[in-house]
């Protein structure tokens, strides 16, 4: 196995620039591959009608980053080698492989030795942020996502816990989030993170993100700051004057104007996990299944909130970056 830095992120990282990794098994398999469609509803600004939409996302996403002063990182299995800081050909190359998967801790190694491509999770994506440290001795410490994974619904029955949990556990990075995805148990998911030790910050709010969602009064309440320099600076205690090595995961809730209203899409997750149950699939497929299903069910708004908060993310998390770097 290789682990390949780019010239761009290895040149930042060195002078203590702003590095904000991005994950890449959104493009795999978060978001759809086609261009978008009639069903999905009004087409938003950042999507053009002739580019997929994964592909679109990359983009606007990867300009959030810049325009906020970072310099974005995406982390992606490509043809056998863990790939950190991809050239726009190269993301283009990922988000029109109908064959890349998605890989977790548990699964990433045979995906490399076998000279595969695909997205990298939240968990791998954070392995990656410290391997870096042993390319050029300095790690990425600011990641942006959609939403982390962790309790699935129904757990007591079929336990079904991502590998997110345990890597937010263990590695020292700043993962900026609209708290969990709204398929997940989100109360369990709060929990277990507490249990394990991960600061839970709000950025501007004082209640757990719940995705694309509304925020409830049942929401659990998490620690409210005011900026990104306030995030900075409870990281540099957290880290460096505690000692502290697991993440401290920063949430953002999803922009306003585009949040779905709380509720509205419960009847089509129980339907859909239901039938994913029966399907047989392994846990790999439950999420990509369920994101479907939502953007289907909800004429594409579900899917429309997803890119917003995403590009939302990913500015914040330059922002920290930023000022982590001042």
């Amino acid at each position: 196995m290789s682990v390949l830095l780019s010239d761009e992120v290895r040149q930042a990282l060195q002078s203590g620039g702003p590095v904000v990794a991005l994950e890449t098994a959104v493009l795999t398999k978060g978001l759809p591959h086609s261009t978008w469609g009639d069903e999905f509803g009004t087409r938003p600004s950042i999507v053009d009608s002739d580019t997929p939409i994964n592909l679109a996302a990359a983009k606007a996403m990867a300009l959030a980053v810049r325009t906020a002063g970072g310099i974005p990182a995406w982390v992606a299995v490509m043809n056998g080698s863990l790939r950190i800081g991809l050239s726009e050909q190269e993301i283009e190359e990922l988000a029109m492989d109908e064959t890349a998967e998605k890989v977790s801790l548990s699964t990433i190694a045979s995906v490399l030795s076998q000279k595969k491509s695909a997205g990298t999770t939240v968990a791998t994506t954070l392995q990656a942020c410290t391997i870096t440290k042993s390319i050029c001795n300095h790690a990425i410490r600011v990641f942006a996502t959609g939403g982390i994974g962790g309790v699935h619904r129904n757990w007591t029955s079929r336990l079904d816990i991502s590998a997110d949990l345990r890597a937010l556990a263990e590695t020292p990075t700043c993962v900026i989030a609209s708290g969990a995805k709204s398929i997940l148990d989100i109360s369990a998911t709060v929990e277990a993170l507490e249990t394990l030790g991960v600061p839970i910050l709000g950025l501007e709010t004082e209640s757990f993100p719940c995705f694309v969602e509304t925020k409830s009064e049942n929401d659990p309440n998490i620690y409210c700051v005011a900026s990104p320099d306030e995030v900075a600076k409870i990281c540099h205690v957290h880290w460096n004057e505690l000692g502290s090595t697991s993440a401290v995961l920063t949430t953002c809730q999803v922009p306003d104007d585009v949040a779905l209203g709380r509720g509205t899409l419960e009847q089509v997750i129980e339907q859909t996990e239901l039938f994913w149950a029966s399907s047989g699939d392994v846990g790999a497929t439950r999420t990509p299944a369920l994101l479907d299903a939502l953007a289907r069910h909800t004429k594409g708004k579900s899917l429309v909130a997803n890119l917003a908060l995403l590009c939302n993310n990913a500015s914040h998390a330059a922002e920290i970056s930023v000022a982590m770097a001042n």
